[in-house]
């Protein structure tokens, strides 16, 4: 699994253009990229690399713990706040820092243009499904539903980490730590495979680079960060 360090690139993009609301249109659509052959075909389960994707969440499922497994079950919230609550602490919640929640909503969902036709044109089964070896919780199995190629968990937690960490570079590791962690999650419960959380990370920033190319998503990107430095007590 490899870290994608592009954040230090994507901040050559921004321009400073202070935004009272999010705009209305949206901040990528299906015509900017040809989003289904963006990411390579995921590693056939039968394959050499379909193998190791499974022999890692078998391995990595040794060492599970009852911490780890209530730590997986409170990273099922698809949330900004689930994720950089324990970086930025416990005052970091929507109903301090609203646009913040609202921005990265937009963000997730707007960039679902991107991660539901691949996951269509794939419709690779989980982890738990192909393999008897991979035990997933039943509550867990059932909230995940969907192929899982590439990982929305993955996809969520880089643009949080990308997005985060260009907003408050003073927590810029621990943020990227924790948006990882929070798609390895996926991995260590069995519905999700390495492959997935590479693809997630990969089509994030894309889709990442390709929003800031829109004026409309910079302005929203600099209101969000004036409301998070404000919140925080940073400087502007």
């Amino acid at each position: 699994m490899r870290k994608l360090a592009l954040a230090p690139i994507l901040l050559l993009c921004l321009a400073a253009t202070p935004a009272a609301s999010l705009s209305d249109k949206p901040y990528i659509s299906a015509t900017d990229v040809d989003f289904p052959g963006l990411l390579p075909p995921p590693p056939a389960e039968a394959s050499a690399a379909g193998k190791r994707d499974v022999q890692a969440i078998v391995d990595l499922q040794k060492n599970m713990t009852p911490e780890r497994m209530a730590a997986i079950r409170s990273d099922l919230d698809q949330s900004v706040y689930t994720i950089a609550g324990p970086v930025l602490g416990p005052k970091f919640t929507k109903a301090n820092f609203p646009m913040v929640g609202a921005f990265i909503d937009k963000v997730e969902k707007d960039g679902g243009v991107g991660v539901g036709p691949i996951k269509q044109k794939y419709k690779k089964l989980r982890p738990f499904q192909f393999s008897k070896e991979i035990q997933t919780p039943e509550d867990i199995a059932k909230a995940a539903g969907g192929p899982t190629y590439p990982s929305g968990h993955g996809t969520f937690g880089a643009e949080v980490a990308l997005l985060l960490s260009m907003m408050v570079p003073e927590k810029r590791s621990e943020l990227f730590a924790r948006g990882w962690q929070y798609g390895e999650q996926r991995i260590l419960s069995g519905v999700a495979y390495p492959s997935d959380w590479e693809g997630g990370h990969i089509g994030a920033t894309v889709m990442v680079a390709l929003m800031l190319q829109k004026p409309e998503f910079r302005a929203d990107f600099e209101a969000t960060k004036a409301e998070i430095r404000k919140g925080l007590g940073l400087a502007p």
